[in-house]
């Protein structure tokens, strides 16, 4: 039998069983004196008011979530702070989140020029530049709330400026990507044991198909002992896109210049950050697109497969996520730098001209609220 049907015919026995003699008799109250008129305008006055009130508020929080960008992440996923030079020469520690400051290190002399932080963001290494042509390398064990709980100055020290710097996962190791183009002489990679300061140096050969004639975007491999390195290609041909060869460097075999890194991905795209997956399979990156000034268009965290023998053939870039000019609107920076943590999840983007710190964390965006800073530089978590 038809379901409606059986329902309507209920409905309609339930009704027929109300008679006029089953309804209680009605009682109305007593009636009340009339107030005069004006008495109810201060209430219905204050009543409209808490609902305009109301009505703002909510439109604010609903246009600011529309702003801010969609699927807002809790408060404690990916690394829950972040490390950052400043234009008093120090690094500061700022929650992720928020942007709050945490710490403020202070350099001994000199300035930090550059930083990077393990994975497990217990270890941070930061190139103290002392002075022209001299850098030292302290050594800071972080709370897990960031806080700053021991600082210490690794041994030795280098004839030259640090650019970049990569950490072990577990904080053993440091490699240094040096600069000696400014006068300096050197090693141009150097590899630091922590705590003992014990260095090994390797140099660049001039350019060739085998030698790189620059390497830069050092990442290490779980073991913590083969250092992957970006170099250009030297095989591209003139006028091309520029495009990068991914090189693999064993730190424990013998050799003093970087010709022994072999190529592991070939002309790949203009990559930075790299980040290798605990099994050495893939490879996650950041490509940033610009225009001709260096006026930011998008940011995308890319995915690359490593593969296992030959290395010369071009690698598939897969894209995980992105994050565009229009999301970070109206703020168009010339002047950001991007990172991203140990996992390859999570990118930070920092804009100084516009005082602004964006997140990406699995495609999805966020703003640091309390950030409202324009004198960072190098960013590291």
């Amino acid at each position: 039998m038809n379901i409606e049907r059986l329902l309507k015919d209920a409905a309609a026995a339930e009704t027929r069983e109300v008679t006029r003699e089953s309804l209680p008799p009605l009682t109305l109250p007593a009636a009340r004196r009339r107030r005069p008129a004006g008495r109810r305008l201060v209430p219905v006055a204050a009543v409209a008011a808490v609902l305009t009130v109301i009505t703002v508020v909510a439109v604010t929080v609903a246009l600011r979530g529309a702003l801010r960008g969609p699927d807002a992440l809790g408060a404690h996923e990916g690394p829950p702070y972040f490390l950052a030079t400043h234009r008093k020469g120090g690094v500061g520690v700022f929650d992720s989140w928020t942007g709050r400051m945490i710490a403020d290190i202070e350099p001994r002399a000199g300035h930090y020029s550059a930083l990077t932080v393990s994975a497990d963001r217990r270890t941070a290494f930061l190139a103290d530049e002392v002075g022209h042509c001299r850098t030292r390398i302290d050594k800071v064990t972080l709370r897990g709330d960031g806080t700053v709980a021991h600082r210490t100055t690794l041994p030795g020290g280098f004839g030259t400026v640090v650019d970049e710097m990569a950490a072990t996962a577990d904080g053993s190791r440091v490699a240094l990507i040096l600069n000696n183009l400014t006068g300096c002489s050197g090693d141009d990679v150097a590899v630091v044991e922590s705590p003992s300061g014990a260095t090994r140096g390797w140099r660049l050969l001039p350019p060739s198909a085998d030698s790189p004639g620059y390497v830069q975007s050092p990442a290490w491999a779980a073991d913590g002992r083969t250092l992957f390195l970006a170099s250009e290609d030297p095989e591209e041909p003139p006028g091309n896109d520029i495009s990068i060869d991914l090189r693999a460097l064993d730190t424990r075999t013998a050799g003093t210049d970087l010709s022994h890194a072999r190529v592991v991905l070939k002309s790949v795209a203009d990559l930075s950050s790299l980040r290798l997956s605990p099994d050495g399979l893939t490879v996650t990156a950041v490509k940033e697109d610009t225009t001709d000034d260096g006026t930011f268009r998008s940011v995308a965290v890319v995915e690359l497969p490593v593969p296992i023998g030959d290395g010369s053939r071009r690698a598939p870039v897969r894209e995980l996520a992105r994050m565009t000019a229009r999301q970070i609107a109206p703020a168009a920076p010339t002047d950001f730098r991007t990172t991203l943590d140990a996992t390859g999840r999570h990118l930070l983007v920092s804009s100084r001209h516009d005082r602004a710190v964006f997140r990406l964390d699995d495609g999805r965006f966020h703003r640091l609220p309390d950030l409202h800073r324009t004198d960072l530089g190098l960013i590291a978590w």
